[in-house]
């Protein structure tokens, strides 16, 4: 009986369940418009909200000094709760939009005391600074920076004094990225129509379009000063601080400065906007000027794509042969092809050489590189005084001078061959055009003032010849660098100077090498602390190295990190890509990226890939 009224009441449970199910359910559509979702590269730009906690009454003062600082992740325009914990003259000293932002891995790495009844300190181990510029550097292992709060009763509650030199912000690394997006902006190249990128940091939310159309219409950065330019008129300036969106459409109205500009400029400054705007989801543009709209010829008043205005990107060459030199001789392999074992790489074989190809490089030449048009093979003599060039079908031309310590030449994609050594007692660079090795081309010197006493350890163009990574060592301290710089050419595209350098990867020691993976990314062997391994490292320019800082979804960055490769990586290069990159280690492995791992696919003395 009892069974019987339990399965009754069940029933009638379920039915009023049931019931109220479709009840609930009455209210919606039965049908709707299949819409299109967010595309898998469409960047999530939608406001991230935190709801800070206003201070507690009664809290004490370390629990005061976390809630303030935990309170600068609301982005609110009044920054009224992080303020509720300070008292009324600290609050002009909290210079959160003027200082530099600290980010940090985790709530561990953030330290409180009491430092007796008037203070408390607060110290963090952060991982990366975000500066004022908008451009994120990482900071070194073992970094701590350390600040003290002075304590005051306010209606019988602790509040904050801040330091008279003030106080920024302090974030955990996954409220950055959720408060923070990459994008870059947009230059052109100055004797073509190729848009150069450069990355900066700007915060989420609605106002993500007006914040990158006031970074383009800046003067050009200094690192790449000379080597870029900018359709924009220098005073061009927003007309009204806002760049509305309307179903993915931008309007950019700007100052009467922009009616200046000629026709090539104009055309410069749509294709500029339209590629910086599309971080913000921005699919067509219009520009105006004081509300008048600027028409372009053959174009119209909107634009989708810079394409449309003859400008685009240069593309990441992928290589599928490359040069392999063991002793004498030279051999071709597919560096794509990784195979599962030694036999299947064995069955593969090696590819015939092409007729270009050289044969039998003499075995006294080293730091073997070469040419983008795969026709000239460039290297350095065993005492690192000469030069030569193998051209193919042609004679082989041998170079000295008053150069010494010569490091891999490099090529460019207008046919100039960088080389870097000492001369006078100091680090120098010079370029040669060997479009033409007859007459015999002479060295022209690259200016190069910021490098000082410092040496130069490796360097490397990119793709579209606008910018050099160059690693650098002080000779006194062995302390590397690594650098990217404009590249300034003379009329006729010969290389005259470097533009002021922008330090990377500046946790980074013992650095041996590197390689551009893209137009904003790049790989570099280096050691993280003094008794760390060198392995290659993924970084972005003004974004960072890989594995360093904690992103949504990991648990240890470090986990993400490149392995060592076996038998010690001394060059990196790369067949395509992050995915391509190739070490050579010091016992004469070629080794290739599979995953997080390396693979051997070929032994040799030199590996040479266009441009490399």
């Amino acid at each position: 009986m009892r069974s019987a009224v339990r399965r009754r009441v069940w029933v009638v449970l379920a039915a009023l369940l049931v019931a109220g199910v479709v009840a609930g359910c009455a209210g919606l559509p039965d049908s709707s418009r299949v819409s299109d979702g967010r595309r898998l590269d469409e960047p999530f730009n939608d406001p991230y909200r935190v709801t800070a906690q206003l201070p507690v009454a009664g809290a004490s003062p370390e629990q005061i000094a976390r809630g303030f600082i935990r309170a600068g992740e609301d982005q609110a325009e009044t920054h009224a709760t992080a303020k509720a914990y300070l008292t009324e003259p600290s609050v002009g000293r909290w210079r959160w939009s003027a200082r530099d932002t600290i980010i940090y891995n985790r709530a561990s790495d953030l330290h409180v005391r009491l430092t007796g009844g008037s203070s408390v300190e607060v110290s963090v181990a952060p991982v990366g600074v975000l500066g004022t510029d908008g451009r994120y550097r990482d900071t070194e292992p073992g970094t701590v920076i350390r600040t003290t709060f002075g304590l005051t009763r306010v209606a019988g509650q602790w509040r904050l004094d801040l330091p008279e030199e003030g106080f920024g912000v302090w974030l955990e690394a996954t409220a950055f990225d959720n408060l923070y997006v990459a994008a870059p902006v947009h230059y052109v190249t100055p004797s073509g129509r190729e848009l150069i990128p450069d990355t900066r940091w700007f915060p989420r939310g609605p106002r993500l379009a007006t914040s990158l159309a006031r970074a383009q219409l800046e003067p050009v950065p200094p690192h790449l000063a000379g080597a870029v330019t900018s359709g924009f008129p220098n005073a061009t300036r927003l007309a009204v601080d806002s760049v509305p969106i309307e179903s993915g459409h931008a309007r950019v109205d700007l100052t009467s400065s922009a009616f200046s500009a000629g026709l090539e400029d104009r055309r410069a400054m749509w294709a500029q906007l339209s590629a910086t705007l599309t971080r913000a989801n921005v699919s067509s543009i219009s520009i105006s000027v004081e509300g008048t709209a600027l028409d372009l010829a053959g174009v119209g008043t909107t634009l989708s794509t810079p394409q449309e205005v003859g400008y685009g990107f240069t593309p990441a060459p992928i290589f599928d042969s490359a040069l392999i030199r063991s002793g004498k001789t030279f051999k071709r392999i597919d560096p794509t092809f990784i195979a599962d074992d030694a036999n299947a790489q064995a069955r593969r074989g090696a590819q015939s050489l092409k007729p270009d190809d050289p044969s039998e490089p003499p075995g006294e030449w080293n730091q073997l590189t070469l040419s983008r048009d795969g026709n000239q093979v460039a290297a350095v003599g065993g005492d690192f005084k000469e030069l030569s060039i193998w051209p193919a079908h042609e004679k082989v031309v041998r170079l000295t001078g008053s150069w010494t310590n010569l490091i891999r030449p490099a090529y460019d994609r207008s046919q100039y061959l960088w080389v870097a050594g000492r001369a006078g007692g100091s680090a120098r660079i010079w370029t040669l055009n060997t479009a033409s090795l007859v007459p015999q081309p002479k060295p022209v010197p690259v200016a190069v003032p910021w490098l000082g006493a410092r040496e130069i350890v490796a360097l490397t163009l990119s793709g579209d010849g606008s910018r050099a990574l160059i690693i650098t060592r002080d000779p006194k301290t062995s302390a590397d660098q690594l650098h990217v710089a404009g590249v300034v050419r003379a009329a006729n595209g010969q290389p005259a100077a470097l533009a002021e350098p922008l330090r990377q990867a500046q946790p980074l020691r013992q650095m041996r090498d590197v390689v551009w993976l893209g137009s904003e990314s790049f790989a570099v062997l280096g050691r993280l602390t003094d008794r760390g391994d060198v392995i290659p490292w993924i970084g972005h320019v003004g974004g960072g190295l890989d594995g360093l800082r904690l992103r949504i979804g990991q648990s240890d960055p470090s986990k993400e990190r490149l392995d060592k490769v076996p038998g010690g990586a001394r060059t990196i290069t790369t067949a395509g890509s992050q995915r391509g990159l190739i070490c050579l280690t010091d016992d004469n492995r070629v080794m290739a990226k599979a995953g997080l791992s390396w693979r051997q696919i070929a032994e040799g003395t030199d590996l040479l890939l266009p441009g490399r």
